[in-house]
């Protein structure tokens, strides 16, 4: 990963963090990784710049660490076209099914139905795959807490420690 400035490094999370709160507000799930402000791996060592200045600082408060830790989780989200759209249909088809007031037999022979069916595996996959990414970079954020360094990808299986959530 690239290093930045802690300067730089605060405007690339401060871009990150709007454009997540947008997300969230517009109650958006998943989201395209090309609505991001930056690619993942420059907000991950933006991030990774802005909490050492903060702990260096003492300006990280437990507060502040559980807001930018869900922030920096919520990177996972941040998927493919392709994978947002199909999460996004399947998604909607299960809505549908949902609110569709018919008896289950009746309900077999719907577009909503066929689209559950058929991309039900991927559908699971695509999100198994957004879970472990989510936790990796859980316990990636953790092991900056551990290990109070600057440098290194957080990687070190010695300072990751299992997500709790």
């Amino acid at each position: 990963m690239e290093t930045t400035s802690p300067q730089e490094a605060q405007h690339i999370v401060a871009a990150y963090l709007k454009t997540v709160e947008a997300h969230a507000d517009a109650n958006v799930y998943p989201c395209a990784i090309d609505d991001l402000p930056h690619s993942k791996d420059r907000i991950r060592a933006a991030f990774r710049t802005c909490v050492a200045a903060l702990r260096s600082t003492g300006e990280l408060t437990a507060e502040l660490r559980d807001y930018l830790e869900i922030a920096y989780v919520s990177l996972a989200d941040y998927v493919s076209a392709e994978c947002m759209r199909l999460l996004r249909e399947y998604g909607l088809a299960g809505e549908q099914l949902a609110a569709d007031s018919r008896l289950p037999r009746e309900k077999v022979g719907t577009d909503a139905w066929r689209r559950l069916s058929e991309q039900s595996r991927l559908a699971g996959e695509l999100a198994r795959g957004i879970s472990d990414e989510a936790d990796a970079l859980r316990a990636e954020f953790r092991s900056w807490q551990q290990d109070g360094s600057e440098s290194g990808s957080g990687d070190d299986p010695a300072h990751i420690r299992t997500a709790d959530a």
